[in-house]
């Protein structure tokens, strides 16, 4: 995962200021701002800078959203270190801009780039794979995640009295966690998580109704375009953005199914109606959500607030630039009434298996 911190936003400003250095004093590129050019100056390209913690590599380049990507592990390694990876990294920029994406990672002209800028073999041969198996979840999260995991499963059970309990004490521990956690309380080490999910070709009514559910989980959404595509980031602490990965992925299926299912029941038909039910099946999932907290006590209640206030603070630090995005189009009251109505009655079970990272879920219609 991508992570944030105060003191990892300062890592990351300090590699993007040698990274601009690099760009202009040893590949003799015009840098303007937080952009560079290329050698002909008809083309700039961003100096986007990320750190991550789940990845076998010290460093990699993304060229679908022009990322450098550097491990968290190196801001205890050397200055020479950190900068011949960056040196290795911004080559495989200057190499993509060169040839495109055709171009296989470590090829001879990876290698004639490196050369060209007066690089050897400790910038070509400096990214170096980490431990197979590295786990960024420590102990305590991972007790919550299984906790979790088991009260959602419940969450699904034909006794509706048992189900509506079991979705009440996950929401309680989901909350306890975010509560205890050292973020909340103020300490600017707790780190911040990010994953980038639901790839797809263009914004829809689908999407907005998973973003607006996982709001529930204690996460922040945001919808990124890149290149062709536009992507779902969730944004929160480990545990929520594990939790709610697995949700959206679930609910990219299921959402579907429920659909099938409302256009025999009620017959329902049409892009109109279909995008309709998506929007009311989130009302009325998150309206259902919003009665738990209406039972919560005074105390718990002054915290949530706090932690609504800690995510749209963290979605300001990540995100400097933000611009809203509106939807638009027809609406079928019909529809949405059908939706809201599923979506009161709706349980989520990931079925969670984190040993194979598939996900064999359920989704509950207590009809």
């Amino acid at each position: 995962m991508i992570v944030y911190s105060k003191k990892i936003i300062q890592f990351m400003n300090e590699i993007k200021l040698t990274v601009k250095e690099v760009l202009s004093k040893e590949i003799r590129l015009k840098v303007v701002g937080d952009r560079f050019y290329d050698v002909r100056q008809q083309a700039s390209y961003p100096i986007k800078v990320v750190i991550y913690n789940n990845k076998n590599m010290l460093g990699y380049f993304d060229p679908t959203f022009f990322e450098l990507g550097f491990h968290e592990c190196l801001m205890h390694s050397s200055r020479q270190q950190l900068h011949n990876i960056i040196r290795h990294e911004l080559a495989h920029f200057i190499t993509f801009i060169k040839y495109g994406g055709t171009i296989q990672p470590h090829s001879p002209e990876f290698r004639a780039v490196c050369k060209s800028m007066g690089w050897n073999e400790e910038v070509y041969l400096s990214t170096t794979s980490l431990e197979e198996g590295m786990n960024v979840f420590d102990i305590e999260e991972s007790n919550v995640f299984r906790k979790v995991q088991k009260l959602m499963a419940l969450s699904t059970s034909s006794n509706k009295n048992e189900a509506e309990q079991a979705m009440i004490k996950s929401q309680q521990l989901l909350l306890k966690h975010n509560i205890d956690s050292k973020y909340i309380g103020g300490n600017e080490e707790e780190k911040i998580s990010l994953k980038r999910i639901l790839k797809q070709k263009k914004e829809n009514a689908k999407m907005r109704s998973i973003a607006q559910i996982l709001g529930t989980f204690f996460v922040s959404t945001v919808y990124v375009r890149a290149e062709d595509h536009i992507y779902l980031e969730i944004l929160g602490n480990a545990v929520n953005v594990e939790i709610a990965e697995y949700v959206a992925n679930v609910l990219q299926i299921e959402l579907e199914n429920l659909w099938n299912q409302a256009q025999r029941l009620a017959n329902l038909k049409g892009i109109v109606a279909k995008n309709s039910f998506f929007i009311g099946i989130a009302m009325g999932y998150c309206n259902k959500i919003k009665g738990l907290k209406r039972e919560y006590n005074s105390e718990v209640t002054t915290a949530l607030m706090v932690i609504e206030k800690k995510l749209v603070d963290v979605k300001d630090m990540v995100y400097k630039r933000l611009s809203k995005t509106k939807s638009s189009g027809n609406y079928c009251s019909r529809s949405s009434a059908v939706g809201e109505q599923m979506g009161r009655q709706l349980n989520i079970n990931p079925a969670i298996d984190r040993s194979s990272n598939k996900s064999g879920a359920l989704i509950g219609y207590l009809g």
